[in-house]
């Protein structure tokens, strides 16, 4: 059970009222100080390839689990690797050096994420299309992978896509209430239950992918960390 059941009303109230504190401006600028973002940034500017930079960030978000270092190191070395030349048959190379645990499921579950995301996005007006309604792209692939809406990996996808959207059509989209925050061994420091998470969002008004930059990337982070 979740720490929601624990938790003093107080306690639930000071991070409603951090959260309550940002903009919609601040959280961009926030999200746009991200490691992940940069180096988004970074491989965006070698491949200047809409859609094989898409479908690397898609693949790589879906399996983005179990990593062997940190994420924010992880994503430089994404960035790094595919910032060469390389392309999307030389993932399961990538992997290999760099997520290698459970290296096997992986690779197995590779096939089926690029299958998928390979039929999601064909053309730019794909993209734009599921930047349109990001719950359908949270759909097509929970349904396509056989994974829950609210599960990690699936979210984080969503996530990584509004980011590689700002930066591939310099539009600053957001995404809608309703999708479940990424639960990351640090969001589950402060609650495990997810209905800690729909109340913070139906609270604060701000869509729950947007709640883990703040409280993650801003400066006062550490007020919600673990005692």
């Amino acid at each position: 059970m979740g720490k929601i059941c624990n938790m003093k009303s107080s306690d639930f109230q000071k991070i409603e009222d951090y959260v309550k504190r940002f903009s919609e401006k601040d959280i961009l600028l926030i999200e746009k100080r991200d490691p992940q973002y940069k180096a988004l940034e970074l491989l965006y500017g070698f491949l200047n390839d809409k859609i094989l930079f898409f479908r690397l960030v898609l693949i790589n978000s879906l399996l983005s689990y179990q990593l062997n270092m940190k994420g924010e190191k992880y994503w430089e070395l994404f960035s790094d690797f595919f910032s060469t030349g390389k392309s999307l048959d030389d993932f399961p190379l990538f992997l290999k050096l760099h997520n290698y645990r459970i290296l096997n499921a992986k690779l197995k579950r590779f096939q089926k994420v690029k299958n998928v995301i390979d039929s999601a996005i064909k053309s730019e007006e794909d993209i734009k299309s599921l930047a349109n309604d990001l719950k359908k792209f949270l759909d097509i692939i929970a349904i396509s992978l056989n994974q829950k809406r609210d599960a990690k990996t699936v979210v984080f996808a969503v996530k990584m896509f509004i980011y590689a959207f700002r930066i591939a059509f310099c539009k600053d989209i957001f995404a809608p209430c309703g999708i479940m925050i990424p639960l990351d061994s640090r969001i589950s420091k402060i609650s495990e239950d997810k209905d800690f998470w729909r109340k913070l969002e139906k609270e604060t008004g701000i869509p729950l992918l947007h709640i883990d930059a703040v409280l993650w990337l801003s400066d006062n982070h550490r007020l919600f960390s673990e005692e």
